[in-house]
């Protein structure tokens, strides 16, 4: 590809693909880059569709390159890019590929790189624009562009698509280019963000969210996990580069907005550089959540009542409020402020550094005939109220020019095609069982760290972290364009993120992760043991 950018950067540092490693056994860099649309776009993240109505914040990219010749001289070399995007289109659904656009940018300017070593995470703001899906908008919601949105031009996903790799791909070559000679350091601490956001109720069955000021309500379905993994890095003077954060929550306190937002990690950004300065560069990742999110399932009047007690009250209380991002951002760079000193006085320049990725033939979620028999049946309900509409737009073809008159429109279309899409998985699981998935496994010193593209329930990342041989073990999940893996009493629930229209894996395939991440990272450690 004759891209401006590539040639322009690689004409700058062809040189530099270890250059300095002979006398800094570890370089890093670090680049940031926003990737806010200057058009409308749609926006990801909910059933219905959303034609974007401004910016509420900034959405970023940030990039951090590693290089490293470890002991015997080889070499080890990696790129990891933080985004804030709902997931990481991989090319599994509807022919959005952002992974794999932004690698082939990417080692066109660095060819010592190979694809695998260019990891890609999503935040999951649910206020970003749609990357899942290349297909027409009449077949991803049910109506055209121009019904949707009448008044204002809306730029296509496809050439956001094209525009978000071709910016995180720069990023990744920026940082690749600012590598210096640097030092880690690793630490755990705490902060409540992530909740377990399922309900079980009496009778035996699960729903997501909901009132449990309820008679029926039983008992919260389960795990939640308040780590704070970190990881700092330092220049050679030990002064802050950038954090490493990962925390078990998805960033979707402004998760209905229709305003661009990269949601409580705007506010995070903020707090973190005016606590540790303005150079430092902040990494998120979302650890293993799908079952977790921000949201107060208990205790919400006392949180409420927290937050204006905190100042807060004018930005708005309570839940998918300004005041709990604010909140949000608080705990965390307050549980980073807790144990900065001592990572001050731990830092490592010179640890080993190894990367393995494998891609894994998943077994699929079997469907059963009364799977497809329910989804049907959901289909068809479904069907009639989207019917229902485009029925009323042939008698008032006005309506389009109401503010957000398609909400419960494409909402009802959404639910129709969920529907439809077990009926074809059903058809599909018969001559394709499995499911072929990437994963990586990364050692920096005493730290290992693994992806999968899912939205991991949490007890998979438990089992990973309580089995791994490394001190610490940080687990990202949506480095891809993920579904729901959920636990097997998860499924007996029945909530949302359990049923056959919100998963393409089983806990037979959430079982055989967590033992090849285990041994990916047994691998990584065995080498040097």
């Amino acid at each position: 590809m004759n891209n401006p950018l590539i040639t322009t950067v690689l004409s700058c540092f062809l040189y530099s693909s270890f250059a300095f490693g002979q006398s800094a056994p570890l370089a890093i860099g670090w680049a940031n880059v926003d990737i806010t649309p200057d058009k409308p776009v749609l926006l990801a993240g909910q059933f219905y569709a959303r034609v974007s109505e401004g910016v509420m914040d900034p959405i970023t990219a940030t990039a951090l390159a590693i290089s490293t010749r470890n002991d015997g001289g080889a070499e080890e070399n990696i790129i990891m890019i933080s985004v804030d995007v709902v997931g990481i289109s991989d090319g599994m659904r509807d022919g959005a590929n952002l992974r794999d656009a932004t690698r082939k940018l990417v080692i066109e300017a660095l060819p010592e790189l190979s694809p695998e070593k260019i990891i890609i995470n999503a935040t999951h703001t649910h206020a970003a624009p749609l990357v899942a899906s290349l297909k027409p908008i009449e077949e991803i919601y049910g109506f055209p562009m121009e019904q949707l949105s009448p008044d204002k031009e809306v730029m296509p996903p496809a050439d956001y698509l094209e525009e978000l790799s071709e910016t995180l791909a720069k990023a990744a070559i920026e940082a690749w280019q600012n590598k210096k000679p640097s030092g880690i350091s690793f630490g755990l601490s705490h902060a409540v963000v992530g909740r377990n956001r399922l309900q079980a109720k009496n009778e035996g069955n699960s729903t997501m969210y909901g009132n449990t000021n309820d008679p029926n309500f039983s008992h919260i379905e389960g795990y939640e996990d308040h780590a704070l993994n970190l990881i700092f890095t330092w220049n050679k003077e030990e002064e802050l580069k950038g954090i490493l954060i990962n925390i078990p929550a998805p960033s979707q306190v402004s998760e209905h907005s229709f305003e661009l937002s990269a949601d409580f990690w705007h506010e995070t950004r903020i707090r973190i550089k005016k606590e540790f300065g303005e150079q430092v560069h902040l990494f998120p990742q979302v650890s293993a959540a799908g079952d977790l999110s921000p949201h107060v399932m208990i205790d919400g009047k006392a949180e409420e009542r927290m937050q204006r007690l905190m100042g807060w009250e004018e930005l708005g209380t309570g839940r998918n409020s300004m005041a709990q991002r604010h909140q949000i951002a608080n705990r965390i760079t307050e549980g980073i402020a807790s144990i900065f000193p001592v990572m001050q006085k731990n830092i490592d320049f010179a640890p080993v550094v190894l990367h393995q990725a494998k891609v894994l033939e998943l077994p699929r979620r079997l469907l059963g005939e009364e799977d497809v028999k329910t989804a049907q049946q959901e289909a068809k309900e479904w069907g009639e109220k989207y019917q229902a509409v485009k029925d009323l737009l042939i008698d008032d073809p006005e309506m389009i020019h109401n503010p957000r008159w398609y909400r419960d429109a494409t909402t009802s279309f959404s639910r129709m095609r969920r529907g439809t899409v077990v009926e074809e998985r059903y058809e599909l699981e018969k001559t394709n069982p499995t499911l072929p998935v990437e994963i990586h496994a990364l050692r920096i010193g005493e730290i290992a760290m693994v992806t999968n593209p899912f939205e991991l329930y949490l007890d998979y990342g438990m089992r990973m972290k309580a089995r791994s041989p490394a001190v610490q073990t940080f687990v990202a999940q949506l480095t891809g364009a993920g579904s729901y893996l959920p636990t097997r009493r998860s499924i007996a629930g029945g909530a949302y993120g359990a049923v056959p229209a919100s998963t393409l894996i089983g806990p037979e395939g959430g079982d055989m992760l967590v033992e090849e991440s285990l041994n990916l990272i047994h691998t990584l450690f065995d080498k040097n043991e």
